[in-house]
């Protein structure tokens, strides 16, 4: 990635996406067979002013379609249950390259993010992971949505799945920048939500001596 912005992944080959994950393959597939500019894609894309060719780069395809909530932040094609319009788009992983997910959320509620497997912890990883991201002192821009960071042209990072954001976020090199006091707040709980608090228990020898 030398010479090149930190965002910026490197070139990807055809098919290198899934890790040889069958059911991410298949998804993938049904995805992009599904994935047309519809004109719902069209209008959201200019409402927000996405820059496709830009963010093609960052999460691969892009559309707004039909996708069902399946709950626990999780959604899929066909299963029963509430069924909305979502845009959807890939998540790769720490190499830039790799996708490890499909993300959607509601065209008309950016904050409810749904992911098909669960894995992708945020958009944007591999740029809160890249030391270079951290130079002489810069913070990783987190945005309260994915879509926010789209909107940003894929600068820094947005969370995806919580819990599994809070476990990464602990491992980045640098400090972090929130959009406002509330949103850092929201981050720290975030963060704190990682340790049950049951876990952290007092010495029985340390205990007794205290008594």
């Amino acid at each position: 990635m030398s010479g090149r912005d930190p965002r910026y992944p490197s070139q990807r080959s055809v098919g290198q996406c899934e890790r040889f994950d069958p059911g991410l393959l298949v998804a993938r597939h049904q995805f992009y067979e599904r994935a047309w500019p519809t004109p719902a894609y069209i209008a959201y894309v200019r409402r927000h002013v996405l820059d496709v060719g830009l963010i093609s780069d960052f999460v691969g395809g892009t559309a707004v379609m039909s996708v069902v909530d399946c709950g626990n932040g999780r959604f899929d094609w066909d299963a029963t249950g509430s069924r909305y319009d979502a845009f959807v788009c890939e998540a790769y992983d720490v190499d830039g390259e790799t996708t490890i997910d499909i993300v959607a959320w509601p065209v008309d509620g950016p904050g409810h993010v749904l992911t098909m497997f669960g894995r992708a912890p945020l958009l944007g990883l591999w740029h809160a992971l890249n030391p270079a991201t951290y130079t002489l002192g810069k913070a990783l821009v987190m945005h309260r949505t994915p879509l926010d960071w789209l909107k940003a042209g894929c600068a820094g990072a947005a969370v995806v799945t919580p819990r599994l954001a809070a476990r990464q976020l602990m491992d980045i090199p640098g400090p972090i920048a929130a959009r406002d006091r509330a949103h850092a707040r929201e981050l720290l709980r975030m963060a704190h939500s990682v340790v049950d608090d049951e876990q952290i228990v007092v010495a029985a020898a340390d205990n007794a001596r205290a008594a």
